[in-house]
């Protein structure tokens, strides 16, 4: 799951200033976590890690690693497992914003074939309901809000009661429409809310 993701393996400056400097800030306990999970980061953080840990005197040397306390274990499965790095919480963060906004070009597209179908009304509040949703997940792209995960939560009950009733009361295939919709849905949701609660166990 998501918190096997290692550090990018990238070589951007941007990457090597991110870990050099979010490791050195890092807690005693939040080192001690990083070596428990060593493998799960690109060498060099793991390295830079170990090197924090023996000069702060929470290890001595590279043996003590063979130690129990420091044995790697297997990340158990869950489904919002915990981001202990900041950089690698960042880039989930974007990853997911960016769907969100490309998920947006769906009622913008369909609201200006409404509206050139004639129905103007309903396909300008669907176009602008495109615009904010894109609006939005633009903005978390760019940084975490509260406020913009809440709106775009709010955005997607309100489309998802919008695609429902007009699935019952228009579609043919009612089943496979239904299935895709409840699935796209609940791929939505559960990324809105795994950025709250990934965010709150900070705290």
């Amino acid at each position: 799951m998501l918190q096997s993701f290692k550090i990018l393996r990238g070589k951007s400056k941007k990457t090597d200033t991110d870990f050099r400097e979010s490791i050195p800030e890092a807690s005693d306990e939040e080192i001690v976590q990083i070596l428990k999970k060593r493998s799960y980061y690109i060498p060099e953080a793991a390295e830079l890690a170990i090197t924090e840990a023996i000069k702060r005197g929470i290890i001595h040397s590279e043996q003590d690693l063979f130690a129990e306390e420091y044995k790697e274990k297997e990340l158990s499965f869950t489904w919002f497992p915990r981001i202990h790095d900041l950089f690698t919480r960042a880039k989930i963060r974007k990853s997911i914003a960016r769907s969100l906004v490309i998920a947006g070009v769906i009622p913008l597209v369909y609201g200006m074939l409404e509206m050139n179908r004639g129905v103007r009304w309903e396909g300008s509040l669907i176009l602008v309901f495109g615009l904010l949703w894109m609006f939005l997940a633009a903005q978390l792209n760019r940084h975490y809000h509260k406020n913009f995960v809440f709106g775009l939560l709010g955005c997607d009950v309100i489309g998802a009661a919008y695609v429902f009733f007009r699935i019952v009361l228009h579609s043919e295939k009612l089943f496979l429409d239904l299935f895709i919709a409840g699935a796209l849905f609940v791929l939505v949701t559960y990324g809105l809310f795994y950025l709250v609660l990934m965010r709150r166990s900070d705290k």
